[in-house]
């Protein structure tokens, strides 16, 4: 061990998801290296390895970070928008605001290559969707017309996620989707 990499370091586990988020954000889940990370940081790799044996390990944690990134946004959302329209309207816009701004990170969020801490990615993943599923379980309740809250999020969801998949591809921009949203939220029960 030499002193310019020393072994030990105040919050590592914190600091290496600090040093690969940029990481992820600017190239994507393929490019992060336990190695570069740990030389960046200026510790071992080993000590790095401590907290993240693998570098599967790391992704889940960073998947973890993203849902509850996520989570608070969508929180935000429906709290700041007065009743069911507007917040499924504010929901829209801030997922797909997430989903393209950050679409590198939400491709590594939704990858489903999760290893053994899948358990703790799908948990978070239920509480960041947490806030549109009880937009949509107040928004229909006693509407005989609607499908269940769960499955109209669902659905809700999956269109989302399609119209954020078209900007990101370059199908459609960013500025299109106003008007996308508009549309999609029109779909759903009022």
């Amino acid at each position: 061990m030499t002193p310019d990499r020393p072994y030990h370091h105040g919050n590592l586990r914190q600091a290496v998801l600090e040093q690969a988020t940029p990481v992820v954000r600017d190239r994507g889940a393929s490019e992060l290296s336990l190695r570069e990370l740990a030389a960046a940081i200026g510790v071992t790799h080993s000590a790095v390895r401590r907290y993240f044996p693998d570098r599967q390990q790391l992704l889940d944690a960073l998947a973890v970070e993203g849902f509850a990134l996520l989570g608070a946004r969508l929180r935000d959302a429906v709290e700041s928008a007065p009743g069911y329209r507007a917040q499924i309207h504010s929901i829209a816009r801030t997922y797909l605001d997430f989903a393209t701004t950050e679409a590198n990170l939400a491709e590594l969020m939704f990858a489903h290559k999760h290893g053994a801490g899948g358990d703790a990615v799908s948990e978070s993943a239920d509480a960041a969707f947490a806030p549109m599923l009880l937009v949509f379980q107040r928004g229909l309740a006693g509407d005989p017309r609607s499908t269940s809250p769960e499955r109209t999020a669902l659905i809700f969801f999956a269109t989302l996620q399609g119209l954020a998949g078209l900007v990101n591809c370059g199908m459609i921009t960013a500025g299109q989707l106003g008007g996308f949203i508009d549309e999609a939220v029109a779909q759903f029960p009022q």
